[in-house]
């Protein structure tokens, strides 16, 4: 067997190997930009969550607990508000599951001073 015949046998045995790993590169980029994009999405809806919890608080304050629910669903449409009123003052938490990361739940909570003569 001639060297150049030994180069083309050894040659030909790695056939296939560059494509299995590309395949397998772009399938891990994938993956990760896939997991990137869930997080961003989490934290993008995580400020939305505490925007909400901040105005149904801040409109339970002013007008009561039922405006205020109404107000942080419209702020987060599907999730799910609740109001609190404690003395003078008035706390809202709103939550929402996380799209793209299952078991994970978003919350937010914020704490406002009630005006005099709203009620509870």
């Amino acid at each position: 067997m001639t060297a150049s015949r030994r180069f083309r046998a050894a040659a030909t045995g790695d056939r296939g190997s560059v494509t299995v790993e590309a395949a397998l590169g772009i399938a891990s980029l994938v993956v990760v930009l896939a997991v990137a994009a869930s997080g961003a999405a989490a934290a993008l809806t995580q400020i939305r969550v505490v925007d909400a919890a901040r105005e149904a608080a801040r409109v339970a304050a002013m007008s009561g607990a039922q405006e205020g629910i109404a107000a942080g669903r419209a702020a987060a449409p599907g999730a799910e508000v609740r109001v609190d009123s404690e003395g003078r003052s008035v706390t809202a938490q709103v939550s929402v599951p996380a799209r793209g990361l299952p078991g994970v739940v978003l919350t937010g909570r914020a704490v406002a001073s009630a005006e005099p003569g709203v009620a509870g």
